[in-house]
């Protein structure tokens, strides 16, 4: 059988995780001399709440997991003769992925390891599409691995973000950025690719989202999509107003909401979201 492994960024319901046996590894949030492990003893609602109480608090800082986690795992799941796919977030926030790849090389089993490029509910959507098709037996691995590419070339991933000082302080943007943000009150749309985060869209007040997403919806107004996800930290006011919105255009696909990973929120901070998609197979 064919076992598949993820990381704890891959925003994966638990009743799904459990129906296609997926093994996800956590990363940890370190808080001060604390650490806490992403999606067992932290989520991203206990975590923007904790920066809310402790605005000169220790930052929250997050970490991979080690090599050796990585090593136990494989070995485990390896060791009836079964092989691994291991799909894991962009290498663009984080170390994750190389540090299962240097596993599968130390691991006793046989271990193919994947970057996405992805994260969120963009990599859990990836990581169930190879699950159902790892559980029915039907495909070789390489065969679910060119399906995981073929959806990753066809995935979009939108961050939108109303401060940049959590960027600034985890190290993904510069400083000099955040402060001109924080003067100006930006609001600012990333899309999320392989080797950066790009700006879309930057401008003071709410209206630079409502600006960004009229022109979302019109330039992918024909667009047919399998997969459409929303996740958001704070208030879920705007998230539900654009599901709404979203399965009004596109009403073939159930748009799933949901609260983001601790690891992003150390990022994003409160009252961001995300848009995900993957369009339909030709």
């Amino acid at each position: 059988m064919i076992k598949i492994v993820t990381d704890s960024t891959a925003l994966i319901p638990e009743e799904t995780v459990n129906k296609y046996d997926i093994k996800v590894i956590p990363l940890n949030v370190n808080i001060g001399n604390d650490a806490y492990q992403d999606g067992i003893d932290m989520n991203g609602q206990k975590l923007i709440q904790y920066i809310k109480d402790n605005p000169k608090g220790d930052f929250p800082t997050t970490s991979q997991p080690s090599i050796g986690q990585f090593v136990e795992v494989y070995n485990e799941l390896t060791k009836d003769g079964d092989t691994v796919l291991s799909l894991h977030m962009t290498d663009l926030l984080s170390g994750t992925v190389h540090a299962a790849s240097q596993a599968s090389e130390i691991a006793d089993g046989d271990v193919k390891v994947v970057n996405t490029h992805y994260i969120d509910q963009s990599l859990g959507f990836l990581v169930v599409e190879a699950a159902k098709m790892a559980q029915s037996g039907d495909y070789t691995r390489d065969q679910i691995i060119d399906h995981v590419n073929y959806d990753i070339e066809n995935s979009e991933l939108y961050i939108g973000v109303s401060t940049l000082e959590n960027l600034v302080k985890g190290g993904r943007i510069s400083k000099a950025t955040g402060i001109i943000s924080k003067m100006m009150n930006l609001h600012v749309v990333f899309q999320l690719l392989p080797d950066d985060l790009k700006l879309q869209l930057k401008g003071r007040g709410k209206k630079t989202i409502t600006k960004w997403l009229d022109q979302f919806f019109e330039t992918n107004a024909n667009t047919n999509y399998k997969f459409i996800g929303i996740s958001y930290t704070g208030s879920d006011e705007f998230a539900m107003a654009l599901k709404k919105r979203l399965e009004e255009q596109f009403p073939n696909v159930n748009v799933l909401v949901q609260y983001t990973s601790s690891i992003v929120s150390v990022h994003t901070g409160e009252n961001a979201f995300a848009i995900m998609t993957c369009k339909q197979n030709d």
